[in-house]
């Protein structure tokens, strides 16, 4: 996204600093785990009874069990991909080791190598399998996915109030091998978790870490506890907790809880996180597709703080049943990883392919369609970021209030001259504000030049 858009995402960062620092601004708690103050009895007396629901084919697993099954790979930022794996197989105690952890070179654009020679080159910074964000990932084979069953192990962490020494919370964390929400929602690797709030060691409320939301809580009284055992009731497909069975709006689909599937007895389970033998890793759980909502996500590890987990915010009721309820969600993605492709069917990998690609994205610009474009624009939205820009769903939203109505309008019904298009690679194609037909002209510093890559199965603008 070259040329006048690009200018405009910085613009839109800029105003979007200026209007939240115009509104009130309502501070988060952020909070960490404290292994040594919790108990294995009392963690146990208050862990939870989720019920999976009906028809789920995707379990709950063991997380070192799902490590032994996978490889450690090294992500460079989606520019490569590391010929063969870090370790294969993963020692688990080495992953969040503190003496001896695993370590791989960064990449260094430009530079000359031949190992591996799918790489432009390895600079001298050196990450580590601790280290957050530090680029590994692990890397499983599709047919753990599935899952173990309701014996697998939830692990917990202990948090205190910073300042209410009355107050603390049990967080339990739920690991699965796989997440599939559709539209816009399926990656390797699903933890998710709830937290029981204590006040005077008695539990007062639960805490929900929603998708696609902030974090809320429901009375301890409220969710139906058994035996001192609150119920949790866990999505399908994409394992969200909430604390009533129903749908559950999340962005431009729903979440789908039920009573009626399988009993998972938390308690009968229960490990403290802190004695888990990959305890320190801090990577991925999952390849890194680099499109919003199909990357592997981070577990729990020692350095990281949960936000909203002593939150007073109610969660509400379910949503009501929507008209055209979303169907059931498949119980597979078709593709291998690493570089599996986050959707259904691989789109056309021709210039015809690219072209509807961009009107695609052309046209969710002029709907304001925040998802799409952000989907479409992965590659480059993160490159932005990387310089000093805001997301792409923060900055985008200003962006739009940039564009006239006469121009989202136009964008709405845009399409593309072949003849206009540039061919850099049968990969790679440029399209220039040139090559954009509507109603109204656009020039080069108003939407500037796009470049699309052929990457994961589809087209991506990456610059």
């Amino acid at each position: 996204m070259r040329g006048r858009m690009r200018a405009m995402v910085g613009v839109a960062v800029s105003l979007s600093v200026a209007l939240v620092a115009c509104g009130p601004d309502k501070e988060k708690e952020y909070t960490g785990a404290e292994p040594s103050k919790g108990t294995a009895a009392e963690a146990a007396r208050y862990a939870p009874l989720v019920r999976l629901a009906k028809g789920e084919s995707l379990m709950p697993m063991d997380a070192t069990r799902f490590i032994g099954r996978s490889a450690l790979r090294f992500d460079h930022d989606g520019m490569c991909r590391d010929e063969g794996p870090v370790a294969e197989p993963i020692d688990p105690r080495r992953l969040g080791s503190k003496d001896n952890p695993y370590q791989h070179a960064d990449v260094e654009p430009g530079k000359s190598s031949s190992k591996p020679v799918s790489c432009p080159g390895h600079g001298e910074k050196w990450h580590t399998s601790t280290e957050s964000g530090g680029g590994f990932y692990l890397d499983p084979p599709k047919e753990v996915r599935k899952g173990e069953g309701t014996d697998a192990p939830v692990y917990w962490e202990y948090h205190k109030h910073k300042s209410d020494p009355k107050r603390a919370a049990y967080v339990y964390w739920f690991f699965y091998a796989y997440n599939n929400l559709t539209p816009g929602n399926r990656h390797e690797g699903d933890w998710e978790r709830v937290a029981v709030q204590l006040r005077d060691g008695k539990p007062e409320a639960v805490t929900f870490a929603k998708h696609g939301g902030e974090p809320c809580g429901m009375k301890w009284s409220d969710l139906d506890p058994q035996n001192g055992h609150p119920t949790v009731y866990s999505a399908r497909g994409s394992h969200g907790s909430y604390p009533t069975a129903g749908y559950h709006r999340v962005s431009a689909t729903f979440d789908r809880t039920s009573k009626d599937g399988a009993q998972w007895r938390t308690w009968e389970h229960v490990r403290p996180v802190n004695r888990e033998p990959w305890w320190g890793y801090a990577g991925w759980w999952g390849s890194q597709q680099h499109v919003s909502g199909f990357n592997g996500p981070m577990g729990p590890n020692p350095g990281r703080l949960l936000p909203g987990i002593f939150t007073n915010d109610s969660c509400g009721p379910a949503d009501k049943k929507p008209t055209d309820p979303p169907k059931d969600q498949p119980t597979d993605q078709p593709t291998d990883q690493p570089g599996a492709q986050p959707t259904d069917q691989a789109a056309p990998r021709t210039k015809e392919g690219a072209i509807r690609r961009y009107e695609e994205y052309l046209h969710a610009v002029g709907r304001e369609d925040i998802k799409t474009v952000c989907e479409i624009a992965g590659p480059a939205a993160k490159q932005a970021e990387d310089q000093g820009f805001g997301p792409c769903t923060s900055t985008f939203l200003v962006t739009f209030q940039m564009i006239s109505p006469t121009q989202k309008k136009a964008l709405q019904a845009a399409t593309v001259d072949p003849q206009k298009v540039v061919v850099r690679s049968p990969d790679k194609f440029d399209i220039s504000a040139a090559a954009v037909k509507a109603s109204v002209t656009f020039s080069e510093n108003e939407i500037g030049t796009s470049t699309l890559e052929y990457m994961k199965d589809d087209w991506y603008i990456t610059d």
